[in-house]
């Protein structure tokens, strides 16, 4: 039993009064003194849940200390960005980031903008040149990859919703949009890890780069 079971247990027991033959209530030996019997068990019951309460604090202040007891710090965020970055910049991101980095290829008048959020969900957007990292419009050419336990199984679950679209690239990849949110598209990746997003304001050049071969790992 948990310790907010006997929390709880404790809170709520309230024992009913003794009884005789045929349900009839019986006489206790405290009879003649109801008053002080039931000032004894709220005491009682006070003392229980107060007890209980300095245990549970107890408990969390030893959970939260170290084999040294000291607190332990909150580990450090892996998230990156955003930030502008070269294509030499860019394969460096991708050879840390642990799992394929998709991109669109270098694109004139463009610079690269890469993010990385803690749970390893990397983006990488396409912002007019002269735009400093974060700033810009949002609606702009993004790629992002999305690392998954089985993203061709997530891609084909979505495929399989009300409303949504389903097409195949010429290399056999089931690319899938919705009614709803043609913008963005969505593709296993090649490697079997990670869930390709191509995100355009232009829903028809999203469905266009997202069933062509420019959008690619960046390695």
């Amino acid at each position: 039993m948990g310790i907010g079971d006997a929390l709880y247990r404790c809170a709520a027991y309230n024992p009913a009064p003794m009884e005789g033959e045929a349900g009839k209530p019986g006489k206790s030996e405290t009879a003649g003194k109801p008053k002080k019997k039931e000032a004894d068990r709220r005491r009682m019951l006070r003392i229980g849940i107060v007890a209980l309460a300095l245990l549970v604090g107890a408990i969390a202040w030893v959970a939260s200390k170290g084999d040294d007891g000291e607190a332990e710090s909150e580990p450090a965020s892996a998230g990156v960005g955003p930030k502008i970055v070269s294509v030499e910049e860019l394969e460096e991101f991708a050879d840390e980031a642990g799992h394929a980095v998709y991109w669109a290829g270098p694109l004139p008048g463009k610079v690269l903008e890469a993010s990385e959020t803690d749970a390893g969900n990397v983006q990488i957007r396409y912002l007019d040149e002269g735009t400093e990292a974060g700033g810009g419009s949002k609606a702009v050419l993004t790629i992002g990859s999305y690392p998954l336990a089985d993203p061709a199984a997530a891609v084909k679950n979505y495929g399989e919703r009300k409303g949504s679209l389903v097409r195949n690239s010429s290399d056999g990849r089931e690319v899938a949009t919705s009614v709803e949110k043609p913008t963005s598209v969505y593709f296993a990746g090649t490697d079997g890890d990670v869930q390709v997003e191509v995100y355009d304001p232009n829903y028809k050049r999203a469905m266009a780069l997202a069933l062509s071969e420019q959008v690619r790992p960046v390695k």
